[in-house]
């Protein structure tokens, strides 16, 4: 046999086993993906149940990615079916559900008029003079320290981009982490989110909470204020001091209130961000929170800070 005869005969073995393992490979990957979207789906199915949320979280399907081993659910409804509360395209975990309780998604909002979402929402859209809603985001919660550590970005469409980072700490053993994430999502599915702070109350201590919003026209919306009319300033000001006792900051007539009035006026004249942070000298329970909110002194008694930056 010449050599290129021989040459022809080891090509054409290359080319057969190469074919033969390309043809494994892919049904390897199919399997992976087919077997692993009906675990992700068994065992999120028994989440949902165990959490009681099975009427609250609808999805079109699960998605397995053989090469990150790591599930999405697609199309999946918030609240009422009919009616949702939200709607994203996709939720992709990050990590296996084995990694539990630790949790890490991206999630996609999908683009919704808004005649397809519930009257809440709806009403929080119109107040913020939007039709449709567009976003996406990420959350994150890892256990450090006898801690939960929390993070989550939203960035929505002609809104804004808002990071709210925190860190607290489960008091009650009779909680999990599981428990306490069910409960904040039933609560907003159910429009009551009251309810977490009687839930809660002495069971959660908060060690630190940081909001980050940079503006992206929710404010100018919301805001037509010409910084050279004095009356607007004003009223604006007067708005803002009021505000403060309303949430239980501070007294509309105290000093502290004066001066988260300046912060707030400050940003609403020049959008651009705005941060506040709550670090307690020590870390406090949600009731002891909910108590100096009642009494008006949570900006003087927990070392609360509200920044404008330009």
């Amino acid at each position: 046999m010449n050599r290129t005869s021989k040459f022809q005969t080891i090509l054409g073995k290359f080319l057969t086993y190469f074919i033969l393992l390309s043809c494994f490979a892919i049904l390897g990957l199919y399997a992976v993906q087919r077997f692993g979207a009906q675990y992700a789906e068994q065992k999120i199915q028994e989440q949902l149940e165990h959490s009681g949320l099975t009427e609250f979280v609808h999805y079109q399907q699960v998605y397995f990615n053989p090469f990150t081993l790591t599930p999405s659910l697609e199309g999946v409804k918030v609240g009422a079916e009919d009616s949702p509360l939200l709607i994203f395209a996709r939720i992709s975990f990050n990590s296996y559900l084995v990694k539990h309780p630790n949790l890490d998604i991206d999630f996609w909002i999908q683009e919704s008029p808004i005649d397809s979402l519930s009257r809440k929402t709806g009403t929080l859209m119109r107040s913020a003079g939007m039709n449709t809603l567009l976003g996406k985001g990420s959350f994150s919660s890892t256990i450090q320290d006898e801690g939960i550590v929390s993070e989550l970005k939203l960035d929505i469409k002609d809104a804004g981009k808002l990071t709210l980072m925190s860190n607290i700490r489960l008091l009650d053993q009779h909680f999990t982490l599981s428990d306490l994430r069910s409960d904040i999502l039933a609560s907003f599915a159910l429009g009551q989110p009251e309810a977490l702070p009687i839930i809660y109350g002495e069971a959660i201590e908060l060690r630190s909470l940081d909001i980050k919003y940079e503006e992206s026209g929710l404010i100018h919306r919301l805001f037509s204020l010409s910084s050279s009319n004095q009356k607007n300033r004003i009223n604006l000001e007067d708005a803002l001091l009021l505000a403060s006792q309303t949430v239980g900051f501070a007294p509309a007539n105290s000093p502290e209130a004066k001066q988260i009035a300046t912060s707030l006026q400050t940003f609403i004249e020049t959008p651009k961000q705005l941060t506040l942070s709550l670090l307690p000298s020590t870390p406090t329970s949600v009731k002891e929170l909910t108590l100096l909110a009642n009494e008006g002194s949570l900006y003087k008694n927990s070392r609360i800070t509200i920044q404008s930056h330009q």
